[in-house]
């Protein structure tokens, strides 16, 4: 069985080429509100979305992010922020004694929040036809970001968010087996994990070359084992973050 938003869920791709095509007036707007309706915790509500529309601004975010092509042809182009701003001025308007920005629950309620607005926009988005792609390297210069944004304290930007019609048809990219992300009462065993994991290394080999990509080594294990080695690169956003408030506590 299934439904219309199945299958948009189900077709979900990552979109790098765009159209030079504007959205209708009031659809982005419509899309921002459907985000708003994601799931907050406490009614938080700690997230904030800045559309990036001036052509010079754009260009500087997109340097800054990479310099991909997405970003400067994508209809629109969002920047998801976890924000604790507001919550610290609710707190400053009624005189509150503390405001705890300095635990790893603010970082990670607002940076969820913020995650699943922008997830709600990208179904929405994707429900219209539209096609997107996720902007992790908005985390690469977290400083320059927040400068060029006007970030106050108690926000970063999580990610941004190319919106736009699709100049290509991507083929949809495989995911790991059900069996290895939904474990049944307790965690799944290595031995198990890691047969699940060969077995996504063959999908994944399988995929790229059908897509004449990757010709290196398409392992999911072996990029990932690559990927997972070089967190350090962003090392500058441990500084930005508690520069902005998040001062997280060793002790």
């Amino acid at each position: 069985m299934s439904n219309p938003t199945i299958k948009v869920l189900m077709g979900h791709r990552s979109i790098r080429q765009f159209e030079d095509r504007q959205m209708p007036e009031g659809l982005l707007e419509e899309l921002i509100v459907c985000g708003q309706r994601a799931s907050t915790s406490s009614n938080l509500q700690a997230y904030s979305v800045i559309h990036v529309a001036d052509p010079e601004r754009k260009a500087r975010l997109a340097k800054l992010c990479a310099d991909q092509a997405q970003i400067h042809q994508c209809s629109a182009f969002l920047v998801f922020c976890a924000d604790l701003h507001r919550d610290h001025m609710a707190g400053e308007m009624h005189n509150a004694e503390w405001f705890d920005g300095d635990y790893v629950e603010a970082l990670l309620i607002s940076s969820i929040d913020a995650a699943l607005v922008m997830q709600n926009v990208a179904v929405a988005a994707e429900s219209y036809g539209l096609g997107i792609c996720m902007i992790g390297a908005m985390r690469n210069h977290p400083k320059a970001v927040g400068e060029l944004l006007a970030l106050p304290p108690y926000v970063y930007a999580v990610s941004g968010l190319c919106i736009g019609y699709p100049a290509q048809d991507p083929a949809c990219k495989p995911r790991l087996p059900l069996e290895a992300v939904l474990h049944r009462e307790q965690y799944l065993d290595d031995e198990a994990q890691k047969e699940y994991m060969e077995a996504y290394d063959q999908a994944m080999t399988e995929f790229y070359g059908s897509q004449g990509m990757h010709d290196r080594d398409p392992r999911w294990t072996r990029v990932m084992a690559g990927r997972t080695g070089r967190f350090h690169d962003r090392a500058e956003l441990d500084e930005f973050l508690t520069a902005q408030g998040f001062r997280l506590r060793s002790e």
